[in-house]
């Protein structure tokens, strides 16, 4: 495996730790069953700073090299257990505070997958696939006339074929109208609405984004060249 698709991997991962956890270095290693200590510990040094980064950390419980003053900040606001209590420890308590992984169950009503089948996978499937890579998701498989994109247990396949009958998606007619993805802060949602555009999908509702939703919604409406239409919400 190349060090881009195990940064991936590591990224992806460490995307999912929970407010108020935290997970070791060889934590991840053994999760992802590859690597070790230090070559998570390179990932987070180069690639890091997108994702909770405060969140791994030694496997003595002391915060990342050289950034113990912003961690533990964040180990506050966030309400992460450590040794000595909230205010004057210095350590996460590692016993309450570490992360187990993923939960790899399947969850009785959970979403197991969506399939989103396109006209033409050459344009409308390009539009997915930056979407979904930027939201995090990792390729898994591509057979040519589709792809599936996972992040976690959930997938989502964007596929054509001879069975996709011509007349293109109109999303105002009864069926599925939208996506909603969670897409990270409102500075993430609206540096995702700047790139858009380049990547063939145009914002919707231009004229009350990014409220289009509500005074309290921050998020972007967009719509694919096929006429799918995906929400972006901000937490």
């Amino acid at each position: 495996m190349s060090l881009e698709d195990y940064a991936e991997r590591v990224l992806d991962l460490v995307a999912q730790v929970p407010e108020g956890k935290v997970v070791a270095y060889g934590d991840i290693a053994r999760m992802l069953g590859e690597g070790g200590p230090r070559n998570v510990g390179a990932v987070m040094s180069r690639y890091g700073s997108e994702v909770p980064w405060w969140r791994v950390i030694r496997a003595d419980g002391r915060p990342p090299q050289c950034h113990d003053g912003e961690a533990l900040a964040r180990w506050r606001a966030e309400g992460t257990p450590m040794v000595g209590g909230p205010l004057t420890g210095t350590r996460a308590d590692m016993a309450r505070a570490r992360w187990e992984g993923p939960d790899r169950s399947a969850t009785t009503g959970g979403l197991h997958h969506v399939e989103i089948w396109v006209e033409d996978l050459a344009t409308d499937g390009a539009a997915w696939d930056w979407l979904l890579a930027r939201l995090g998701y990792r390729l898994g498989d591509d057979w040519g006339r589709g792809r599936a994109w996972e992040l976690g247990s959930l997938y989502v396949v964007v596929e054509s074929g001879p069975d996709v009958l011509a007349g293109g998606h109109t999303r105002r007619r009864p069926g599925i109208n939208h996506l909603a993805f969670h897409a990270g802060s409102c500075t993430d949602v609206d540096a995702m609405v700047a790139e858009a555009p380049a990547h063939g999908w145009s914002l919707l509702f231009a004229e009350a984004h990014p409220h289009a939703g509500g005074p309290d919604h921050h998020a972007a409406y967009l719509e694919s060249p096929g006429g799918f239409e995906v929400e972006l919400v901000a937490r």
